[in-house]
């Protein structure tokens, strides 16, 4: 009998997040606990695929596949379906990664320890499910737990606005997200699938008229990019980023951005490949808007909070144009943006979080040469924003180089938007590291110190990511191409 790993790691999970709930004082030593024994289940479900399963009655195949009966019909059949390919692996190593850096970083956090660090594995485990849900209806319920635990993140332990910020997120990101449950049931129902499975859903739908298939696939394109998030429904991120607390920032653009990316290659891109062909220009549209106001919009912050959070837009319109050109290096592009942001972007928050802490504010033009205050901290600022804006041998540089190349090979000269946008990209990090780090000493408290031993571990860990798959990539890479779906028909 084949052992149902993929359903032991949701087990794994669920418990640690009941007994962090249940914990007190020990709150934290639990999730630690439940976040490194699911990073070792990750890394040997890694190690253990050499060899991918082909196609299956006519679809991608899947690995680790489990399949049970949960509602039958006698006109439909829904069913606990999970599996796992290479780009969903490959996200599923980035949430195990965020889990552990997030809950180190707040070692210390001393409000209802237990609630947060619980709310902090409640939402990894619904990213989770989100990533190896091949069934409809369970991929919708997974996606929807992430939205509560996130909700009271922003809410209760926030910013000042925590209470606005956290309705707002709440309300675009729900609605979206009931827009992509019509999408997604109206997909099934034209297609005439008998089952909300993945295989039976992405087989019927190739029936579909053009027509269907474009209207559907804009309801998807909708549903997902809000939480992308796409120009001009991506107010919420920045007021929620400012207003959560570092823990909430990170797993907000690290991993629920993500969400996005990943839902709308799964479910609209691989399945609606001719309704994706009908909307490729309104794709490239928004993904060049994004690029571009993410990133003028960033040079013109003092928050650096909400400069990270800015350039996040830049860079998600960056996987974006990646999906838009529907190539098979498009989609390898696209997956590893995905996990260099996620990295990248939680370090920054991080280190956001932790200038605040140290300084007193995040305003970069109140501060000044705190590198010889805090070298480390420094340190992991300059790195972050090198990373950020692509420099060579750090892990954005393959992912973007990747996305350049893919972008040229379908639509020629428009690679030179992003290309110039990258100079801007570059200027604004280079000015808040000129501004902030270097020069004479201003507002740095005489109680000022370095990170303290839990923030420095949780950031070392990102960094050594940075760094490893900089100069390393071809370990994401080969898990990538070598899933089914990336030589399959629909990615030429």
């Amino acid at each position: 009998m084949t052992l149902p790993v993929l359903s032991l790691m949701l087990v794994t999970l669920l418990g640690g997040t009941l007994l962090t709930f249940a914990s007190r004082d020990r709150a934290r030593y639990v999730a630690l606990a439940t976040s490194v024994a699911f990073l070792l289940e990750v890394s040997a479900l890694l190690a253990s695929y050499t060899v991918w399963p082909g196609p299956v009655n006519g679809s991608p195949g899947y690995a680790d596949l489990e399949s049970y009966s949960w509602i039958h019909l006698s006109w439909l059949s829904i069913n606990y379906t999970v599996g796992v390919d290479g780009i969903s692996l490959i996200l599923i190593l980035l949430t195990a990664f965020l889990q552990v850096a997030t809950v180190v970083y707040s070692w210390e956090e001393s409000k209802h320890p237990e609630a947060y660090h619980g709310l902090v594995l409640l939402t990894c485990l619904g990213c989770f499910g989100v990533f190896i849900a091949l069934d409809v209806l369970l991929f919708f319920l997974f996606w929807e737990i992430v939205l509560v635990p996130m909700f009271f993140l922003i809410g209760v332990w926030g910013g000042p606005r925590r209470r606005y910020a956290a309705l707002k997120f709440f309300v675009y990101t729900h609605v979206a997200s009931i827009v992509m449950l019509v999408g997604l049931l109206a997909l099934v129902f034209y297609s005439g699938a008998k089952s909300f499975d993945f295989a039976s859903v992405y087989v019927a739908a190739r029936g579909l008229s053009a027509t269907v298939q474009t209207f559907l696939f804009l309801a998807l394109f909708f549903g997902f990019g809000v939480k992308f998030p796409i120009v001009p429904f991506h107010t919420w991120l920045p007021d929620a980023h400012v207003e959560a607390p570092t823990g909430g920032s990170v797993l907000l653009a690290g991993l629920l951005l993500k969400l996005g990316g990943y839902g709308l290659i799964r479910w609209a891109v691989e399945v609606l490949p001719v309704g994706m062909a009908h909307l490729t220009p309104l794709l490239y549209v928004v993904a060049f808007a994004m690029i571009v106001w993410g990133s003028f919009v960033a040079l013109a912050q003092r928050d650096l909070k909400r400069l990270v959070a800015y350039s996040s837009i830049n860079h998600m319109g960056i996987v974006l144009l990646a999906i838009a050109v529907y190539s098979q290096l498009g989609l390898l592009a696209a997956v590893l943006l995905m996990f260099a942001h996620g990295v990248v972007s939680a370090l920054l928050f991080m280190a956001s979080g932790s200038v605040h802490h140290t300084f007193g504010t995040r305003d970069i033009s109140k501060l000044g040469g705190i590198a010889r205050t805090a070298p480390i901290l420094a340190t992991m600022v300059m790195v972050g924003s090198l990373a950020s804006l692509g420099l060579p041998a750090l892990i954005s540089f393959p992912a973007e180089f990747t996305a350049l190349l893919a972008t040229w090979d379908r639509i020629g000269y428009w690679v030179l938007v992003p290309l110039v946008i990258l100079v801007v990209t570059a200027a604004f990090y280079l000015w808040m590291m000129q501004r902030m780090l270097f020069g004479p000493a201003r507002n740095v408290p005489a109680t000022a110190h370095d990170l303290p031993w839990y923030e420095t571990s949780a950031m070392a860990i990102l960094l050594a990511l940075i760094v490893i798959y900089g100069i390393l990539p071809g370990f994401l890479v080969n898990v990538i191409v070598n899933s089914p779906v990336y030589g399959f028909p629909g990615f030429p």
